[in-house]
């Protein structure tokens, strides 16, 4: 039997960032989880079967003493995938992962394992970051769809002074119908229905 494919989840923040937003990025050992070219490009695309792991970064210029997981979700919103006249759209199901109901899944923080200290050069400078992965995974289901993904973390940062302050990060890229869905005033040609094409179980994402 075929070893399923695993696919790693990395969002990485500054502690001085301004901003919310993570860093994110999507990859397996067999390849790109979010490939910049050919058919799947501009999308996180998921294999039947695959296991979805999670690693959270915590980096600065700063020397940092610890970070602790709060909360941590990952939501997936079900985008159309066939539509056709006189009829209501069809939808994803809720969660491409089994047995999951719903579109939020959270992320219990107590199984973020230790946190794994590094340091590198940057520019003269050293950047300090710690690492702590998810001891779990989620595994991919074998419906097919099209999904936003979006992913939520607070966090509590402990500088070396001690001082302590907690801080939301996310991802949340506002994104349209994958390639492959299209209106049916807009197709040409056809009989106007506009299927999501087999086989594909993907997270729609712009790049």
């Amino acid at each position: 039997m075929k070893k399923p494919t695993s696919m790693l989840l990395e969002a990485n923040f500054d502690i001085n960032q301004i901003g919310e937003t993570l860093e994110w990025k999507f990859s397996r050992k067999d390849g790109d989880g979010n490939p910049v070219t050919g058919r799947y490009a501009g999308a996180i695309y998921f294999t039947m079967g695959e296991l979805v792991r999670i690693k959270v970064r915590a980096g600065g210029y700063e020397q940092i003493e610890s970070f602790k997981v709060l909360d941590c979700s990952l939501i997936t919103r079900p985008q159309i995938v066939c539509i056709a006249p006189g009829q209501l759209a069809v939808y994803a199901s809720a969660s491409p992962f089994d047995g999951v109901a719903g579109a939020c899944v959270a992320i219990a923080p107590d199984q973020f394992g230790p946190g794994h200290a590094h340091a590198s050069e940057e520019e003269g400078r050293k950047y300090h970051t710690i690492s702590r992965k998810w001891d779990n995974f989620l595994t991919v289901g074998k419906d097919t769809g099209r999904w936003e993904v979006s992913f939520v973390l607070t966090v509590e940062i402990t500088r070396c002074s001690g001082k302590q302050e907690t801080r939301v990060f996310a991802f949340d890229p506002e994104g349209v119908v994958g390639a492959g869905v299209t209106p049916p005033d807009m197709a040409e040609g056809g009989d106007g229905i506009a299927c999501m094409p087999e086989g594909e179980v993907i997270g729609s994402l712009p790049a």
